[in-house]
């Protein structure tokens, strides 16, 4: 999801490899300079799991809190939708994307497929599948997704035609998320001038006020009311992915009388109110607007490209997460205004949507080759010990509601995905579950 970001400052998104840093400097030596003291002073930094208790203090802060929700985000572009039928070609999927990405060099694991087959999600069976596979891995709660664009609703048959009509839809709680970015087209454009372009093909409904009351009223309206919707304190909530890029479009002063007629709209259908929550990005006005939480989509890129060094072509997962953990966490709670819940995810690579670049440095530099953050040692063993790290920040702030986001449940084509696939099997689901302190989940595959 971070895409959107880096799309915008005309860079890759982050990248996930499978290669360690000593094997790629043996592979390339021409573009391996680091000495041997910033070697050492690297193994010296903190990463998990190794330094899980101690960047922790106190074991008993890793349990798992009472009451605790985990909620994965979900990214609805695997199933054929009218958007990409005008945008591509009938029945085009991302998966296209997915299947057809290649290796950007030596020991680089793609293409990363999905190991239960390129699912529909807009069919009901694949739903079904996916409903057992959260319900077994601990996963509470799905936060969707939800786009909006030239005037209706866009990418919701996944929601629409699959979920709510799976069988087991009542076994997951869900939730939407009001992603107010411009859509683009998903594989770049290489221009004359060697630069990458993503010709955007729709706008978000908050270029207009009335256009983010039709569609948040339509939120309001269509799901709120269903029994699995997810509430916090009684609330239903509404997750919005740019508050700042909100505020920017409509002005302040109308983004905060919005979020009060949506509130009183929600109570005249009978809710208790609307709990906010900003997904991406956090607002400085958050607490005039009214939000009433915080949290990061998938923090592991923008805290790796501020924490660890450009040089460092490849950079490391087990350090980034032990960076959002015990830096970034702590950070946004001692300056949002309102609590930051913890936010996670298993890894990175979204190479199949871009084209890699053709010249590389002869001094690393992150910024030129290969434009992204491409890291090494994602592994189920890091991502357990991130999922207990939360655990001690949560414990540690009992005033934070007991909740923890993973981005993402599905997002093949970025590589963040829980899914199974074909590098390390149910590996990341299990992580999950063995963190959540789930017995046995392992044996359940197949059932």
């Amino acid at each position: 999801m971070e895409r959107r970001t880096f799309i915008k400052k005309g860079t890759l998104a982050s990248v996930a490899a499978g290669t360690s840093l000593g094997s790629f400097a043996q592979a390339n030596p021409d573009n391996s300079t680091q000495t041997q003291s910033a070697k050492d002073s690297w193994s010296e930094r903190s990463r998990l799991p190794r330094d899980l208790q101690r960047l922790a203090g106190d074991s008993s802060l890793l349990k798992k809190p009472e009451n605790l929700t985990v909620a994965a985000y979900l990214f609805p572009n695997y199933h054929p939708s009218g958007i990409h039928d005008h945008l591509y070609g009938e029945k085009w999927t991302e998966y296209n994307l997915v299947r057809n990405a290649r290796p950007w060099f030596q020991g680089h694991q793609q293409p990363r497929g999905p190991l239960l087959g390129e699912l529909d999600e807009s069919l009901p069976s694949t739903w079904e599948k996916y409903n057992r596979l959260a319900r077994e891995s601990g996963i509470d709660v799905y936060i969707w997704d939800w786009y909006w664009y030239n005037g209706a609703p866009a990418l919701h048959e996944a929601l629409e035609n699959g979920f709510l009509r799976s069988s087991n839809v009542q076994d997951v709680q869900f939730a939407c998320m009001w992603t107010n970015h411009p859509w683009y087209i998903l594989y770049p454009t290489e221009q004359t001038d060697g630069v990458p372009a993503y010709p955007p093909s729709y706008q978000p409904p908050d270029v207009t006020l009335e256009e983010c009351w039709r569609s948040l009223s339509y939120m309001i309206s269509r799901y709120f009311h269903q029994p699995n919707y997810w509430k916090i304190d009684g609330k239903p909530v509404l997750c919005i992915w740019d508050p700042n890029r909100l505020e920017k479009m409509i002005g302040l002063e109308a983004t905060v009388q919005l979020f009060a007629d949506l509130r009183a709209y929600a109570q005249k259908l009978g809710h208790k109110g609307i709990h906010f929550h900003m997904s991406g990005f956090y607002s400085p006005n958050c607490k005039q607007v009214g939000y009433d939480t915080a949290g990061s989509y998938n923090p592991i890129d923008w805290t790796t490209r501020r924490f660890q060094p450009k040089g460092n072509e490849i950079s490391d997962y087990e350090v980034a997460a032990a960076d959002v953990a015990f830096k970034l966490w702590p950070e946004h709670h001692k300056d949002f205004q309102v609590p930051y819940l913890p936010a996670l995810s298993p890894g990175w690579d979204s190479t199949p949507r871009y084209i890699i670049p053709k010249k590389r440095p002869e001094v690393p530099n992150r910024d030129e080759w290969p434009r992204c953050v491409i890291f090494d040692n994602e592994s189920p063993a890091a991502f357990k010990a991130f999922v207990q790290a939360s655990f001690a920040y949560l414990n540690q702030h009992p005033e934070v509601p007991n909740i923890l986001t993973i981005a993402c449940f599905n997002e093949w084509s970025e590589g963040h995905y829980l899914l199974p696939d074909n590098r390390f099997g149910f590996g990341m689901l299990d992580a999950l579950a063995e963190a959540l302190e789930i017995k046995d989940s392992a044996l359940l595959h197949g059932q």
